[in-house]
């Protein structure tokens, strides 16, 4: 009988509701408003990652790596340490992004470029874990929707077998409109999609997380409460 090996996300409580893990090689999507927690939860995959002697890559968009850095300080997690030995390796999207020529609708990213000089870095660094965020900047900037499912279903398949890693890709999810999509990787394209949202609770702000699917996988459809704690990162409130 088939085993699905299970790779631990390192936040208490959410491994065992899917059952240790996300599933070993696969892709999990993280969405969210801004400020819901998506590079926390991706920094927490890291460095549990880092404590089992296992190697990561984060690959940011929107922020430089000093932000990342300074955002896993403020948490108690002290990354440079780990940069320094090449257990991790924080980088600029843009390194591994290129543009083919065009304007407007026919310009688009080189996905197999991109994954591919990714991919020749993650196995030079024996990497296992990789997040990018967000992943958007890894697919079409702008097309017809089938062209840009077309292009995210190959960014997929792409990390699948190329990569040597289980990875996270963020994304953005429409405020008030509760639309989630990034322009590109659609939650039934990737193996797992975790929800971030900010609820009212008891007349106040409160976050929360919600596990929509998750391959190979009984998953209990539910909503849990978290909080964000120094030195802990991504606590459930209460545990599960």
């Amino acid at each position: 009988m088939i085993q699905i090996e299970r790779v631990p996300t390192g936040i208490r409580g959410l491994d065992p509701l899917f059952e240790g893990g996300f599933p070993k090689g696969r892709s999990i999507l993280v969405t969210g408003e801004p400020g819901t927690g998506k590079t926390i939860f991706s920094l927490q995959f890291l460095v549990e990652g880092l404590a089992r002697g296992e190697k990561g890559i984060y690959v940011a968009a929107d922020e430089g790596p000093m932000d990342i850095l300074e955002q896993a300080a403020s948490l108690g997690w002290d990354l440079e340490k780990h940069i320094e030995t090449k257990e991790l390796a924080i980088l600029n999207a843009g390194t591994y992004l290129s543009s083919l020529p065009g304007a407007g609708k026919d310009r688009h990213i080189d996905v197999h470029k991109a994954i591919g000089d990714l991919a020749a870095f993650a196995n030079r660094l024996e990497a296992k874990r990789l997040v990018l965020d967000p992943a958007g900047p890894f697919v079409l900037i702008r097309d017809t929707t089938t062209r840009i499912q077309d292009q995210t279903r190959l960014l997929i398949k792409l990390l699948r077998t190329t990569m040597p890693t289980t990875n996270i890709l963020t994304s953005y999810a429409v405020p008030r409109t509760g639309e989630r999509s990034m322009h590109g990787v659609e939650e039934y394209l990737v193996a797992g999609a975790i929800v971030l949202e900010m609820i009212w609770k008891e007349g106040q702000l409160a976050r929360s997380l919600v596990i929509e699917k998750m391959r190979c996988t009984n998953v209990k459809p539910a909503q849990y409460d978290f909080d964000i704690v120094k030195e802990r990162g991504i606590v459930f409130q209460p545990i599960p």
